[in-house]
């Protein structure tokens, strides 16, 4: 039994990134609140005078009532109403910061079972962040400010790859938070959490940052493409906090509360945060396009720190590689951009546009900021020389260009190549319809577990006879989608997954 099971406990959102220099700049970000945080070329607003260092009381110990009455004014409740989470009980519902109040009830009309989470405003205009874990399933959203004002949230989108979900609701000038370039953040800096955590509105708390670019795992049973890259934190959070800020002593936004590290379901000493400039990127591309706009570098390998898994790489491949920062690509995909360039298996990525990488999460989190069509310069070690290649991110489909949402076919969206089903493959399931999955990579498929040669029998209770059934079930369709399959052992496999 494992001793820390990691649950998706709190997590948020970001959402535009707004930063000024002066008071021109300051007009401009109200104007635009969906600035990158990241662009250089702005300077922002400090709380104190030079440092993120908190201001001393008279007592000589950190003050941070500035820092909280500057923002606690813009972390929301938010409330999910589903009739799915009634008379069930899913452990991630709990660790999710959703208490279970209501299961076990009979909802009336108007009467749907609630879940509670936070959210960050990040506008004046009412757009918030929060994670994708939090508003799941939902058939209302409400939204509670901390002055008790109450709103019926609109669903802008989601990306279950980063647990975050873009909401906006009806109002004007309205409290919000400024986005932070987390690529400045530090290990021991002091950072505020702000949110619900068991219903209770407004909580705040202290820590520092623990360390970065933690990967643990919790969003791949979401998504194959998961991208996690946490700052950790010993900022206590709980079961509510999910989609909270995680701010600096500026008063400006760095991450979105996501998880914690518990055998309880409790605070135990770790929590975890989507850092600011990741929620950004997502948000852009949710608001702009309607869709994350997702690039990829094109490899599969391992962390060079996993040393047990390095020396099964050296016995097979007859060589010495020692533990070391890196990543080691293991394999190499036709058409992608790291193909194209020359990238190689046995090669070690060092760093990727001037940024070290250490593991697979500086990787994820480096190119997960990127879109298609973007270059990069990788530094790579091959034969114990150093190289550089400039490589031009694609998505999956090997495609170098921005497209919106609707130009997205519901195929690619399920990350599959569909073909017809031959006679000899019908005679011997015993059926007369269905199609098969000659190619998939990640997407919807294959996060529900579906593999290359699986046979789709039907799609939302409608028979798939050609590959462009896909496209015809699915077009402009959102919602719930349910597949019925048949797996390479005869097996029959009914899996789904949320179309949004």
């Amino acid at each position: 039994m494992k001793r820390i099971v990691f649950y998706i406990v709190l997590s948020s959102m970001m959402s535009s990134i707004i930063t000024i220099a002066g008071y021109k700049q300051y007009t401009k970000a109200k104007e635009d609140p969906f600035l990158f945080p990241y662009a250089s070329s702005l300077s922002k607003t400090k709380l104190t005078s030079s440092d993120s260092s908190p201001l001393v009381s008279s007592a000589g110990v950190p003050d941070f009532t500035r820092v909280v009455e500057k923002t606690i004014h813009a972390v929301v409740n938010v409330k999910n109403y589903s009739r799915k989470y009634n008379n069930q009980f899913d452990p991630f519902d709990f660790f999710f910061g959703f208490p279970d109040d209501y299961r076990g009830k009979k909802p009336q009309k108007n009467d749907l079972p609630g879940l509670h989470g936070s959210g960050v405003i990040i506008s004046p205009d009412g757009y918030i962040v929060t994670n994708n874990h939090v508003i799941k399933d939902a058939e209302k959203i409400e939204i509670t400010l901390n002055d008790q004002r109450s709103y019926r949230a609109k669903l802008i989108g989601t990306d279950p790859s980063t647990d975050i979900a873009l909401l906006k609701i009806s109002d004007k000038n309205l409290p919000f938070i400024y986005f932070s370039d987390s690529n400045k953040v530090q290990i021991g800096e002091w950072v505020l959490a702000i949110g619900n955590p068991f219903d209770l509105n407004s909580t705040v708390t202290a820590g520092i940052i623990s360390a970065k670019n933690r990967s643990l795992g919790i969003l791949r049973g979401e998504t194959q493409s998961a991208i996690e890259s946490f700052f950790q934190t010993d900022a206590a959070v709980n079961p509510g906090n999910s989609g909270g800020a995680l701010v600096n002593t500026n008063g400006e936004l760095i991450g979105i509360n996501t998880a914690i590290s518990s055998s309880s379901g409790n605070f135990i000493g770790y929590s975890f945060a989507a850092p600011s400039n990741l929620v950004s990127k997502v948000i852009q591309d949710i608001k702009k396009y309607g869709t994350v706009q997702r690039a990829y570098l094109g490899v599969r390998g391992m962390d060079l720190s996993k040393t047990e898994y390095l020396k099964a790489y050296n016995k097979e491949t007859h060589q010495n590689i020692k533990s070391q920062q890196g990543f080691l690509i293991g394999e190499v995909f036709d058409q992608s951009g790291a193909s194209d360039a020359g990238l190689k298996k046995g090669d070690i990525i060092k760093s990727i546009d001037g940024k070290t990488i250490q593991n697979i999460a500086d990787l994820s989190f480096i190119v997960g900021t990127k879109h298609p069509g973007d270059k990069v310069k990788v530094n790579i070690i091959r034969n114990k020389k150093k190289k550089t290649f400039k490589v031009t991110l694609k998505d999956l489909q090997g495609r170098t260009k921005i497209r919106k949402r609707e130009q997205i076919s519901p195929s690619e969206l399920l990350g599959a190549i569909f073909e017809t089903l031959s006679k000899e493959s019908k005679k011997d399931f015993g059926i007369d319809y269905g199609i098969r999955i000659r190619e998939i990579r990640t997407g919807r498929l294959s996060s529900i577990g579906m593999e290359e040669g699986d046979i789709i029998l039907s799609i939302n209770g409608e028979k798939m006879k050609k590959p462009n059934d896909v496209d015809r079930v699915l077009k402009k369709y959102s919602g719930d989608v349910t597949i019925k399959s048949i797996k390479q052992n005869g097996q029959i496999y009914i899996a789904g997954f949320e179309m949004n």
